[in-house]
């Protein structure tokens, strides 16, 4: 009797309805949901530790793994051969492809900002460490990440996204550290004729050629696992100059990452895939390219390296966190 007037005094006019208590059944639920995210994130970050981790055993046992060979091959085979495979199948329009360089172009210029404000307040060299906190590892980590969320819709954007930051990398960089534009050894890059045909074919509306389209996908097909087994192998050789130095600009590039990735995802209001995956390629680590230019023009490659590892450290941990962030973007 109790209950039933307590039941009808909650839904009479004027009195207070009392909200329902969870039952176990929505505890179950909950706990099942919990369980179904952590497992796609593991789903998404085990691989790459595995592969990455292959890597370092390799060059840390010393069996046989010629780094620098693989290195050449990615970027001068793999890497064109996936710009170019990924965004001839695409089904995304050309609007939207322009879209994404564009976004790109915006998270190099806010990354860079908000990179030599830090190194401004906390004095230290900008010609050294401006790249390797404005620029993201947007080839070897970010690629096989986005792949892993967002599958083909994730990979499309990366390829996009990377190759504006490979441009960068491989002729602002260097201007920045030598004064040099380097544009006759940018002509060179194959890079750049791999996105001067990816323009030929979707302006023309030509058919691609069979033996074309199946040869850039067999080769692009190999830069995600060599780009995770260079990774490792390059954090098995690279060690950390003046740690605490490193550990502090280490957390400014994952700061600038994230903000940079949540800046673009407002301004430009990315939703679905597109917010995702743009989020996570721009809160990726310092890229290795930084510390090989760095090494190359003798700036200081030592302190470049204990930031490159010290970040790549800082951001696998934070991996979870991230990709979860990424895949509420993209879900909401």
């Amino acid at each position: 009797m109790g209950v039933s007037c307590l039941s009808e005094c909650s839904n009479a006019p004027g009195h207070l309805t009392f909200p329902r208590l969870r039952t176990t059944r929505d505890r179950r639920q909950g706990n099942r949901k919990r369980v179904a995210v952590i497992s796609d994130i593991l789903n998404i970050i085990a691989p790459v530790f595995v592969v990455a981790g292959i890597g370092f055993f390799l060059e840390y046992k010393g069996i046989g793994f010629q780094s620098e060979t693989l290195g050449r091959l990615a970027m001068l085979i793999g890497t064109p051969a996936l710009v170019f495979s990924s965004l001839t199948n695409t089904t995304l329009p050309d609007e939207s492809l322009a879209r994404i360089i564009g976004i790109s172009i915006t998270a190099v210029l806010v990354g860079g900002a908000l990179a030599g404000m830090a190194l401004f307040l906390l004095r230290q060299p900008w010609r050294t460490f401006l790249s390797a906190l404005s620029l993201p590892n947007a080839g070897n980590a970010g690629l096989p990440l986005v792949f892993l969320a967002f599958a083909e819709p994730g990979l499309t954007i990366g390829a996009a996204f990377f190759f504006m930051i490979a441009l960068v990398q491989y002729t602002v960089v260097p201007a920045i550290m030598t004064g040099d534009p380097g544009l006759r050894k940018l002509m060179r890059e194959p890079l750049i004729w791999a996105i001067l045909a990816v323009g030929f074919f979707r302006i023309t509306d030509l058919p691609i050629p069979n033996v074309i389209a199946n040869t850039t996908a067999l080769l692009g097909g190999i830069m995600i696992p060599i780009m995770l087994i260079l990774l490792g192998g390059a954090l098995s050789r690279l060690k950390v100059s003046d740690i605490k130095s490193s550990v502090l600009l280490a957390f400014v590039r994952l700061t600038v990452g994230v903000v940079t990735g949540l800046t673009m995802v407002t301004i430009f209001n990315l939703k679905g895939v597109e917010a995702g995956a743009i989020f996570l390629l721009c809160a990726m680590p310092s890229a290795l390219i930084t510390y090989v230019i760095a090494a190359h023009y003798g700036r200081s490659p030592e302190r470049v390296a204990g930031v490159v590892v010290s970040s790549t450290v800082l951001n696998f941990a934070c991996l979870p966190l991230l990709i979860s962030a990424a895949i509420y973007l993209a879900g909401r």
